[in-house]
């Protein structure tokens, strides 16, 4: 799938707000999210301008994905919510907000 560098970046700060959502990083997540930035072609230096990306912000850039990317993008954040083989309801509600906000079609965490 084919990003511009914002819209990635955007979906790596999701990403995190995500993998934060339930006060504690796992291990298999932190693995994940590496798979993802390397996906993604993110260098080591991005991921530290991350936290200075404005979360609204990059929810309003995910919400003007097209729908191929939105869909994939749903994809990552239920593969990241279920990185540690436990849905956490904090990350669960963050899920089911971004869907929400940036119209994405309908994705379930337990399909």
């Amino acid at each position: 799938m084919e990003y511009t560098y914002n819209q990635k970046m955007a979906i790596a700060k999701v990403l995190l707000e995500i993998m934060n959502a339930d006060g504690k990083i796992d291990a298999r997540e932190t693995f994940y999210f590496e798979k993802v930035k390397n996906k993604l072609k993110l260098s080591p230096e991005d991921h530290f301008k991350i936290a200075d990306y404005n979360s609204l912000v990059c929810l309003s850039i995910i919400k003007e994905l097209d729908d191929n990317q939105k869909k994939d993008f749903a994809i990552l954040m239920k593969r990241m919510i279920l990185a540690d083989d436990y849905i956490d309801p904090n990350e669960s509600l963050v899920f089911e907000n971004v869907k929400e906000f940036c119209k994405i079609p309908d994705i379930n965490l337990n399909d």
